[in-house]
């Protein structure tokens, strides 16, 4: 745990042109793959890159503002998490596996995460 938040402490101090270049599908998943070790506990050299921070701060707000938000959405829109806590690094790990089998690449970065969590996290 404590790894991911270094992680995203580092993305939030990149600078602007790194954060301009973070808009697509392909980015993200490239970015988050990246995040995969962290998540699974194996031992890294060097640490984490910016783009890697990029990851983990873009996930944790989307998925942060889907849960503040979602007792304010109908039913039809709404996210069911489960009843504990979903970690950073199970969120990370559903925008992976979203964005391996999804077409829509082309759509925003923050998009991409929250469909990627709606879809990890269903309403039946």
């Amino acid at each position: 745990m404590k790894t991911l938040l270094v992680v995203a402490l580092v993305g939030m101090f990149c600078s602007g042109s790194v954060v301009a270049g973070f808009t697509g599908g392909n980015a993200l998943l490239a970015q988050c793959q990246g995040v995969l070790p962290y998540v699974a506990g194996d031992e890294i050299k060097g640490g984490p890159t910016i783009a890697e921070g990029m990851c983990v701060g873009l996930v944790e707000g989307v998925l942060k503002t889907m849960q503040s938000l979602n007792s304010h959405l109908p039913n039809e829109f709404k996210t069911c998490f489960p009843e504990r806590s979903v970690t950073i690094g199970e969120a990370v790990q559903a925008v992976v596996d979203y964005l391996r089998t999804t077409e829509l690449r082309d759509t925003d970065d923050a998009t991409l995460a929250m469909f990627a969590i709606q879809d990890a996290y269903p309403c039946k």
